[in-house]
């Protein structure tokens, strides 16, 4: 026997050795995640700011205006772009924890659909910088989210 008795067994308990996972799965899972968070949360947010604007006397009107027309540093809008901000990065990790992958090719390929429906649902709301400001500020967000999982399947260095 060449092993010795007193030292454990060895064994791969390594948690990076999960196989790869699909790109499509991982796309729209983290798609809906970024998209639907960001909607879900705009809604209750919103809902918040309207019963605060009605507390202070605005009519029906004036809440519906400041609720489709505000300006994007505003605090209502600085809090709303967090929000989504946060979602992006919520479904960036995702998409990554789902691909399973050393790659960005996954978050990647979520980011692009991420912007192409944030644009589509803008309805040309946003002026040409605010919509490539909160693009840029949306794809670094889900890079940054995936991030955060494609650091932990990089081997370790050895000494």
């Amino acid at each position: 026997m060449d092993q010795n008795p007193y030292q454990p067994p060895r064994a791969r308990l390594d948690p990076r050795g999960r196989e790869p996972g699909s790109i499509a799965k991982a796309v729209v899972i983290g798609a809906a995640v970024d998209i639907g968070g960001t909607m879900i949360g705009g809604i209750i947010i919103g809902l918040f700011y309207s019963a605060l604007l009605g507390m202070q006397g605005r009519s029906s009107a004036e809440i519906q205006q400041a609720l489709t027309q505000f300006e994007l540093w505003s605090p209502f809008g600085i809090i709303v772009m967090g929000m989504g901000l946060a979602m992006s990065v919520l479904g960036g990790y995702q998409c990554a924890v789902i691909a399973n992958r050393t790659t960005y090719l996954a978050p990647g390929i979520m980011s692009l659909v991420s912007v192409a429906s944030s644009a589509l649902l803008s309805d040309g709301q946003s002026q040409l910088p605010e919509l490539l400001l909160t693009s840029g500020l949306t794809v670094a967000a889900i890079l940054g989210g995936a991030s955060l999982h494609i650091r932990k399947l990089m081997p370790v260095p050895r000494a």
